[in-house]
């Protein structure tokens, strides 16, 4: 059984999956024996496919697994990889972005953890943007962080299989990985962080900025009111107030007008609130700027 999985998700990446597939090469060579990489094609109609295959010896002795499903969309093609994958602990790189880091140390020195939070660091072209910490959560604190924001990247956590209560929800194109974190609070239940390490490098793709943040705003109201309504009895009130403040910010970067009792949502987190005026200030300017991971 291997120590570690890493699940990549790949649909018409052929522009990106070889530097991807080459970023692991910073794992040690003994490092490579202990993990397996799952590819999840996700249907791609381009070269990607080809790419993986010509890359694989050039990893060795990493095993690389292709496999094989319809056009489904992320969520749904992690869903797959986390079928198929045969290791105790599971991290998530996309098709664009970079390992950054060997993760088995790490692993082998936290037996007794749940998951394990690193930074993560945004670039846009070659030019470095931003980098987001990790934030400690645990059963405790795991609903008020979430409901107030998605503190997570995909490739931002290491976590073991076995604590996975729910898949990811395949209904959603966009920040599905919020909803799993929500979904599943046994991930946090004994979390370390390691905020100096960065485990992947983030790369911001030039498609269509006003279209991707109109996106991002339908599908950060779609998740919200669907954890609202599958969770809403063991919710607290400021948590519910997070989540309806989470909904309408989702409607303003639709460029939708929301009522004036949103800016009544008391008890609320705070920063979110902030963000809450901000975006409401900004609406018409938000969408022409560059925004990493601001959820």
């Amino acid at each position: 059984m291997p120590l570690l999985s890493i699940i990549i998700p790949v649909y018409n990446s052929e522009k990106t999956i070889g530097r991807s597939l080459e970023s692991l090469n910073k794992m040690f060579y003994e490092s490579k024996k202990l993990a397996e990489v799952v590819v999840v094609d996700d249907g791609s109609t381009d070269k990607s496919m080809e790419i993986v295959t010509t890359k694989k010896n050039a990893l060795s002795p990493l095993s690389i697994d292709i496999i094989t499903q319809e056009n489904k969309g992320t969520g749904a093609a992690r869903n797959f990889g986390l079928k198929k994958c045969k290791g105790i602990w599971i991290f998530f790189l996309d098709a664009d972005d970079e390992l950054a880091f060997d993760p088995i140390p790490y692993l082998k020195k936290s037996p007794d953890a749940s998951s394990l939070g690193f930074s993560v660091q945004y670039y846009k072209g070659s030019k470095y943007k931003k980098s987001k910490l990790p934030v400690f959560i645990n059963l405790k604190n795991h609903l008020d962080v979430l409901t107030a924001q998605n503190a997570f990247t995909a490739s931002s956590i290491i976590f073991k299989k076995d604590l996975i209560q729910s898949p990811f929800d395949a209904a959603f194109l966009y920040l599905e990985d919020w909803s799993f974190w929500i979904m599943n609070p046994l991930i946090f239940e004994k979390m370390k962080i390691f905020s100096s390490e960065t485990s992947a490098i983030i790369h911001a793709q030039g498609g269509n900025k006003s279209t991707n943040y109109i996106m991002g705003g339908k599908y950060r109201k779609i998740v919200a009111d669907k954890i609202l309504t599958n969770l809403g009895g063991r919710l607290t009130h400021k948590q519910k107030n997070n989540l309806l403040i989470q909904s309408q910010i989702g409607m303003i970067m639709q460029e939708k007008k929301i009522p004036l009792k949103t800016f009544l949502l008391f008890p609320c987190d705070a920063v979110l609130y902030s963000k809450l005026v901000i975006f409401f200030i900004l609406r018409k300017k938000f969408a022409k700027l560059d925004i990493y991971g601001d959820y």
